[in-house]
């Protein structure tokens, strides 16, 4: 088994809602996201897969949904519709709190599988993903 890893990182806020400390209130992380592909088989070109092609894919996804933008519990609308409001900036609501661990299985159940769904058989998404919230903190959602 051959693997390539690919490591994205992006700019966003958030607030997690019933946090007992500072993370309740909106804050800001230089996120990274890793994530990794493995084949028993390498393209013509002696690749998993081309490091350029994972970035334009995925973080084409992360910089129409996420990059420089907040991510919100949906029960946050009328927050989110005032940071709206007041910065014109996008909001992106998930059904749960954006904690690194819920952000992790976010994009690695709906965004890779979509973004990656139409790769050559041969090549797989690892069945891990992991969130970096600081340089020091991450979280891994796999299956």
């Amino acid at each position: 088994m051959i693997s390539c890893t690919k490591k994205i990182e992006f700019d966003a806020a958030h607030r997690i809602i019933g946090h007992d400390s500072g993370c309740q209130m909106v804050h800001g992380h230089r996120y990274a996201v890793e994530f990794t592909f493995t084949s028993t088989d390498l393209n013509h070109m002696g690749m998993v897969i081309d490091f350029k092609e994972i970035k334009n894919r995925f973080k084409n996804w992360i910089d129409t949904h996420w990059d420089h933008n907040i991510i919100l519990h949906r029960d946050d609308k009328a927050l989110g519709d005032a940071i709206q409001g007041y910065t014109g900036q996008k909001v992106f609501y998930l059904d749960y709190n954006p904690t690194s661990e819920n952000i992790a299985y976010y994009l690695y159940s709906f965004v890779l599988q979509e973004v990656f769904k139409d790769l050559p058989k041969y090549i797989h998404l690892c069945k891990m993903i992991k969130v970096f919230e600081t340089p020091t903190s991450n979280s891994c959602y796999s299956v």
